[in-house]
């Protein structure tokens, strides 16, 4: 069995895709440095951790993607620009098999993309991957005290990411923080 990966990129398009350019905003808004952040799908263009490289806030960014064009991008950036891979990290993999063991701790996770990338496969015991009420709580176990979430409510899946949301607001893992642009923010109980 391959792994389940998109066969796709995503272009810097901030009509289609606004998400990464407005979580920029939002940690420059939030005054937010020294943060470590996991952020699920980079895109092709790699904005999210280029920017947090270039800023001087010293923020890390561990990024990852399932497409095999986004992450050929890194390469390609790290390779020529060396000195971005001291702060951000991407790696190629599916997100659904995450295991909790090699990740730091966060201070935040930006899951634009939660429910997008769920196969029909992915949770069959023959490919032992995860839900995304299970993703989201393994990333959450990863988060720091008071650490945030935030979600997209542009996605095409926006609806099961926030049905995740409400489900962790309902058990008390996670509280409803607001709204910027068109991200959600949650803080993680505790």
């Amino acid at each position: 069995m391959r792994m389940n990966f998109w066969d796709a990129k995503w272009d810097l398009d901030e009509a289609q895709c606004p998400c990464d350019i407005h979580f920029n905003d939002w940690l420059e808004a939030e005054r937010l440095e020294r943060k470590t952040i996991y952020h699920f799908g980079t895109g092709k263009h790699h904005v999210v951790g280029l920017t947090q490289a270039a800023n001087g806030s010293g923020n890390t960014v561990f990024g990852i993607t399932a497409s095999p064009e986004e992450y050929d991008a890194y390469i390609r950036l790290v390779t020529e620009r060396p000195q971005i891979a001291k702060s951000y990290l991407c790696y190629s993999g599916d997100i659904y098999l995450t295991n909790a063991t090699l990740l730091p701790e966060f201070d935040i996770v930006a899951l634009f993309h939660l429910g997008e990338f769920i196969w029909e496969t992915t949770t069959t015991p023959e490919y032992g991957g995860i839900d995304d009420l299970a993703l989201t709580r393994l990333l959450l176990s990863r988060t720091r005290r008071d650490g945030r979430v935030l979600i997209f409510t542009g996605s095409f899946a926006h609806l099961k990411a926030e049905a995740v949301a409400r489900e962790l607001e309902r058990t008390g893992e996670v509280t409803f923080v607001g709204a910027y642009k068109t991200l959600l923010v949650y803080r993680k109980a505790g």
